[in-house]
């Protein structure tokens, strides 16, 4: 089952381009926002964007929180904490913004995107310690915003998604605030690249497994031990206590075998999970939503399932 066509045409305009690794990291950061802006597309109206700064000992993140547009009478809303992909390296609060405003919208939740702080600047541990700290802000601040403390989720797509599971575990580890659910869009979940995946898509669909080597480089120091749960989520003992979750892959991405076999581990530790893998898809495409059709019903469907989570507290099927 070959790609939808869309995607090819994207695919064919990626040939012969260099790769971003072998740029200078301001370039390639310029070029990876500036292209995630042509494929996101022009974003929806939502009811209101507000810009926050969370104060840390020893630094601040920024963060932007979006309102649906929406009318419900609630007097307070769900919350899906968001930390976005691009290998740990790449991508900002700029480049997700169509998704968040789409997803908020369709999920009728107030959707935080997080600004955390980027590799090779900052390396591992650094971005989950960011990411945790956002959902202890939003659960702690949840008054002020509007939010129901009950009912937050968190979730990302790529090394966002490693990010959403890592918060999930920390939140575990350290007898944190109770997580309502976690959405993993195509996760990196295990430092392990032995994975079928990684050969059978290792070129050629968007992702390769030659930036998925050289993201880690930049994030990772030789030193850390791969198994870090906090690294690869999959090697995790708390799995069998993680919220509802629900993790998506795509066939053509070299990521895609780690996400279902993370859905697996967790329900062998007797969690509830459910998986959804995108046949036509390759890596990035809730990115996509401004060329590919099939990208933003994607989407849609997502944000429809998040908000029954949230709203009538069932799992996703």
């Amino acid at each position: 089952m070959p790609v939808y066509e869309s995607i090819q045409w994207l695919l064919h305009s990626q040939q012969n381009k260099p790769p971003l690794y072998n740029l200078a990291l301001d370039e390639a950061r310029k070029k990876f926002n500036d292209s995630a802006s042509i494929m996101a597309g022009r974003g929806e109206p939502v009811a209101k964007v507000v810009d926050r700064i969370i104060h840390l000992e020893k630094n601040k993140l920024n963060v932007r929180c979006y309102y649906p547009a929406t009318d419900t009478q609630d007097e307070t809303l769900p919350a899906f904490v968001f930390y976005h992909g691009g290998g740990f390296v790449y991508g900002n609060l700029e480049t997700h913004d169509v998704f968040c405003r789409l997803l908020s919208n369709r999920s009728k939740c107030v959707v935080i995107s997080v600004d955390y702080r980027l590799a090779p600047e900052h390396k591992f541990p650094k971005a989950t310690e960011d990411a945790y700290q956002a959902f202890l802000w939003t659960h702690e601040h949840a008054e002020e915003l509007g939010i129901n403390h009950t009912r937050i989720a968190v979730g990302g797509d790529s090394a966002g998604g490693n990010l959403a599971a890592v918060t999930a575990i920390k939140a575990l580890e350290q007898g944190g605030p109770s997580i309502a659910y976690q959405l993993l869009i195509y996760p990196v979940v295990d430092s392990a690249k032995t994975y079928p995946s990684y050969k059978e898509n290792s070129d050629g669909y968007f992702l390769t497994a030659l930036e998925m080597e050289w993201f880690h480089k930049q994030y990772v120091d030789e030193t850390i031990d791969p198994f870090d749960p906090h690294l690869s989520p999959l090697h995790s003992n708390h799995l069998g206590n993680l919220p509802p979750t629900h993790i998506v892959t795509a066939l053509y991405d070299p990521l895609r075998d780690e996400g279902e076999a993370y859905a697996e581990q967790i329900s062998q530790a007797g969690g509830t999970v459910t998986v959804k893998r995108y046949d036509r898809m390759v890596h990035g495409f809730i990115s996509m939503t401004g060329i590919v059709p099939e990208a933003y019903a994607a989407v849609e469907e997502l944000g429809e399932e998040l908000r029954r989570v949230l709203y009538e507290g069932s799992v996703v099927k």
